[in-house]
């Protein structure tokens, strides 16, 4: 069905009608959000099962980042996946202030996560770094295997398709609007970089809205080992900007809802050479109904639309600065969800429904000369079909769920050629199991096991180059898919009132795994191949400390052991998963000081990792640490009116480690800024 047609068939729905209320911890996510106290709204999660549900009703690990949290924590690259950065398990690789996180998760690599946006899939490469932190209003991290009610991301960019194997992190949109609030801030720091942003929201009536607009400009700094492909000549400048609106209106109660969210992210700049400048646009729409239309029974209905137009002019660097040509690749993608819920027996909780994903991908080159050749032209749509139950019994919680996921790709142009195989189909069953037992308040043991699956792109099997002096990904047509299994069993430990230590493990295995390769760093190219089966176990122990007078205090430690099993290739049999460390620990506090001021401080140590699984050409990274701070002075308050200063440090000790892709930090810097809110 075409996304216009289901969204037809939803306004076409007769009016539900609603019988009673529901239980708070069963709402929906936008109702939850709007008809709970902050207390309440605190002690929910709602990526579970897509309802406000208890965090001792989870099968899985739950991380939650509220907004004050998100206030403390230093974000040096402006991109979102550094909110985890000092969470166990997960290792943030955030390039540079223009470029993707190329991490990993739970020793596999940086597409095993999957990134949600109130629930509906986004892109962890590109959306984390165009999405504005101020429309978020918390995250939640699950760890841990598969969850069948969530389909993958269908992208051809960048890495490729993304699976939710080793967790699933979901950005909830600011929804609540409590009282009418405005902000302007604005700051300055490092590599000539300024920056300023406003911020306003109010209710009238039944209608929430929240409205933002935020400027950056960078002299910036060079970010590439010198002589590389990103060698510079010339500061790498850039600009950004970004504006966002939110609108919520309750249509008769509450909790029967309709939100739209829009954000406009519009980078340039260049890369420090005459001839690598950038033009990138980014939109971003979802789209959500939300409505409870009997005692036990909820309907959600999600549609969005992810628009990616991104624009780089290419050098023959280092034989000559001059112009070789422009390249341009436009994506868009349109995920939709329709979910029901329906509570039953003694807290059983049924949920089932369907979605949808259709992809539109193109690659243009336009030669110095203004000739334009059409390199890729693709097409792919994924359905899935889903129901999963959860029932409590005592102090139990089982958790089972099914999924049914078709994938189908249309090749019209791959490389500049039109293919032989034209289309690719692919169908697969994946399952989901989890248990919880609640020993006593305070102790519980989880475990859980799924399943997952993952088909090469166009842009793996096609390529980006059609020329082997070219940077980008070279084509590899003889790509299979691949499956996994996750598997996790840990402990959650509230030890007293103040401290709560956490203990996982876990094991993930994949056949067939497709993994990128960097086969040249000058030109800058990579290839994807299936390096037979890979397995990555591991351990995390966290311990979080929180006395009374509002300071945090936290630690965690991360051990993983990956390696790749392909008899067939010596060279990379037994090899470590690339972009996966086999050691990962943090360490960090928040204080609350006299005089209206708190500080926080991060150190993040990451140890040994890989850029390939070729033992003849991989290059090794890691063994470093860094610490990050941020220092927040509030001037003046006077009711709701508040002036605060922030002064973020980071890279305290000047740490210009290398980084995948000839990279690297480019160390010590720091910003300040002024907020003003009433």
């Amino acid at each position: 069905m075409k996304p216009h047609r289901l969204a037809l068939l939803l306004f076409g729905l007769p009016a539900l009608s609603w019988a009673d209320a529901p239980a708070i911890e069963n709402l929906p996510l936008a109702g939850f959000v709007d008809a709970t106290s902050l207390e309440q709204l605190g002690n929910l999660v709602v990526t579970d099962t897509k309802l406000g549900q208890a965090p001792d009703s989870v099968t899985q690990q739950i991380l939650v980042l509220r907004s004050d949290e998100i206030e403390r924590l230093p974000t040096p690259n402006r991109n979102l996946a550094e909110l985890m950065r000092h969470t166990s398990g997960q290792f943030v690789n955030v390039l540079s202030r223009n470029d993707a996180n190329w991490g990993a998760y739970a020793g596999l690599g940086p597409k095993y996560n999957s990134y949600l946006l109130d629930g509906l899939p986004i892109d962890s490469f590109v959306d984390a770094m165009s999405l504005d932190s101020a429309a978020i209003e918390r995250v939640e991290v699950h760890k841990g295997p598969a969850s069948v009610l969530y389909s993958g991301y269908l992208s051809m960019d960048f890495v490729g398709n993304e699976t939710p194997l080793a967790g699933t992190t979901n950005f909830v949109l600011r929804n609540r609007v409590d009282e009418a609030q405005t902000r302007f801030a604005a700051g300055a720091g490092s590599y000539g970089t300024f920056a300023g942003s406003a911020y306003t929201q109010g209710r009238s009536g039944a209608l929430s809205y929240i409205l933002s607009a935020r400027h950056e400009r960078s002299d910036y700094t060079p970010y590439g080992t010198r002589g590389s492909w990103l060698h510079t000549v010339q500061s790498p400048r850039y600009e950004k900007d970004r504006a966002f609106a939110k609108l919520s209106y309750a249509l008769d109660r509450p909790d029967h809802t309709v939100s739209l969210f829009y954000q406009r992210t519009f980078q340039q700049g260049n890369m420090g050479r005459p001839n690598r400048d950038f033009e990138h646009h980014y939109d971003t729409f979802n789209f959500a109904y939300n409505n409870p239309f009997a005692t036990d029974w909820h309907l959600q209905f999600k549609y969005g639309e992810r628009r990616y137009d991104r624009r780089f002019a290419n050098d023959a660097f280092p034989a000559s600065l001059a112009l070789v040509n422009l390249e341009n690749t436009r994506q868009t993608i349109r995920p939709a969800d329709l979910t029901f819920s329906h509570r039953h027996g003694q807290d059983a909780l049924l949920t089932l429904g369907v979605d949808a994903q259709w992809v539109d991908y193109a690659t243009d080159l336009r030669g110095a000369g203004g000739a334009t050749s059409r390199e890729n032209r693709a097409e792919a749509r994924s359905t899935g079909y889903f129901v999963q139950e959860k029932i409590r019994l005592d102090d139990w919680i089982l958790r089972g769920g099914l999924r049914r996921n078709s994938l189908h790709n249309d090749y019209a142009l791959l490389a500049g050629n039109t293919p032989d195989v034209r289309a690719a189909s692919w169908s697969k069953n994946l399952w989901s199991l989890g248990t919880r037992y609640n020993m006593h308040p305070g102790l519980a043991f989880y475990a859980n096991a799924g399943s997952s699956f993952m088909a090469p792109t166009a842009k793996q099997i096609g390529g980006t180059v059609s020329s082997l002096q070219a940077s980008g990904e070279l084509p590899n047509p003889n790509l299979k898919p691949e499956s996994g299994i996750g598997r996790d069993l840990g402990l959650a430990w509230q030890a007293s009132r103040d401290l709560a230590v956490d203990l996982r493990a876990y094991l993930n295995t994949i056949g067939d795994a497709i993994v990128t390769n960097i086969v040249s760093a000058a030109p800058s190219q990579v290839r994807s191949v299936n390096a037979g089966s890979a397995r990555a176990a591991g351990y995390e122990v966290d311990a979080r400390y929180s006395p009374a007078g509002g300071s945090t205090f936290f630690a965690n430690f991360t051990r993983t052991h990956s390696r790749v099993s392909d008899p067939v290739n010596a060279a990379q049999d037994g090899s470590a998963i690339p972009f996966a460390p086999d050691t990962l620990a943090n360490a960090g506090l928040s204080l609350r000081l006299p005089g209206e001021l708190s500080a926080s401080a991060y150190y993040h140590w990451v140890g040994r990792y890989y850029d390939s699984t070729d033992r003849g050409s991989r290059q090794a990274y890691g063994h470093f640490g860094v610490i990050n701070a941020r220092l927040q002075k509030t001037l003046d308050r006077q009711g709701s009116q508040e002036v605060r200063l922030t002064l973020d440090l980071n890279n305290l000790t000047d740490r210009q480690y290398r980084m995948p892709f000839d990279f690297r930090d480019p160390g010590f810097n720091a910003f300040v800024g002024l907020d003003v809110r009433y």
